[in-house]
């Protein structure tokens, strides 16, 4: 007997947002770390992959590495000499701006510096990154970028229709029948061309941490790093990335929070601002439904 599509359950529940415990618990950790550490840098990550991040957390057991919120680590440390846990670290807070981090710990400068300079990992890139390279595919059999190369397998010839190659199976191995041109460098990448790439094991995303700026206990006072111009680089197509990002999320405006340092033009973060976003995440469920339910004006 077939079963009874009126017993299907149905949850309406929703995730929930992460509210002030959460800013509470980050807060308590950096103020803790800023407490026990003599150094407190400034890092901004490239190419952010999760898997390399828990890779660095793991190599820097005897240091803190904390990613959140800037607004609420900024507060943390305090952004007033008044408000600030030591003495000096509200220079750290005025350079919290961006997608950026902390890292506290007790290694000298230039052992941080020299591990970070020498410490990458290649991935695959995603929508929305910028080309590092031209890929154009010639005639022919399609074959992966590995050593020795191979040829693609052939159940991945109807996918690459999809995505817009102009293949077809020949004797089992996926052809392609005219050159095509995936990306271009500097291009930013669609997401077809972004599964192109990782189907041909091209890595063409780099996982970066770039140190911007360190504070020491010792002179309570806050140094910034010389950036080279591959860092400069690297900092600032992440400023753009995000920037695009809140760009493309729709009518709803957002003001832009990935600055560069010593920028001229970064906007002034609005204290009303903040106060409304962190109400409207404040704000409880049995609200949101008494809303939703009331009568039009009137009845």
């Amino acid at each position: 007997m077939p079963a009874s599509r009126r017993d299907k359950v149905i949850s309406l529940t929703a995730v929930q947002k992460k509210g002030r415990p959460a800013k509470s618990n980050l807060m308590d950790a950096v103020r803790a770390a800023a407490q026990t550490h003599a150094y407190i840098w400034v890092l901004s990550v490239a190419g952010m992959r999760t898997k390399y991040l828990s890779e660095v957390r793991d190599l820097w057991k005897g240091s803190k590495i904390c990613f959140g919120r800037v607004r609420v680590m900024a507060r943390a440390l305090g952004e007033t000499e008044e408000e600030e846990c030591r003495e000096g670290v509200r220079g750290i807070s005025k350079l919290l701006a961006g997608p950026v981090g902390l890292l506290f710990t007790d290694e000298l400068p230039a052992a941080v510096i020299d591990w970070f300079d020498t410490y990458s990992r290649q991935d695959f890139a995603r929508a929305g990154n910028r080309a590092t390279q031209d890929v154009v595919l010639p005639e022919g059999p399609l074959m992966m970028r590995t050593d020795p190369p191979e040829t693609l397998p052939h159940p991945l010839e109807p996918q690459l229709r999809k995505l817009g190659l102009p293949t077809q199976l020949k004797r089992g191995v996926p052809t392609l029948l005219r050159e095509h041109v995936v990306c271009k460098k500097g291009q930013v990448l669609t997401a077809d061309a972004a599964q192109i790439l990782k189907h041909l094991l091209i890595q063409d995303a780099t996982f970066q941490i770039v140190p911007l700026a360190h504070w020491d206990a010792s002179t309570s006072s806050v140094t910034r790093m010389e950036l080279s111009a591959a860092q400069k680089q690297a900092v600032g197509k992440l400023h753009e990335l995000g920037a695009s990002k809140r760009a493309g999320n729709g009518s709803r405006a957002k003001k832009p929070k990935g600055v560069l340092l010593n920028d001229p033009n970064a906007p002034a973060e609005s204290e009303e601002e903040e106060e409304e976003e962190e109400s409207d995440e404040e704000m409880e469920e049995e609200d949101k439904v008494d809303e939703s339910m009331m009568l039009p004006a009137g009845l």
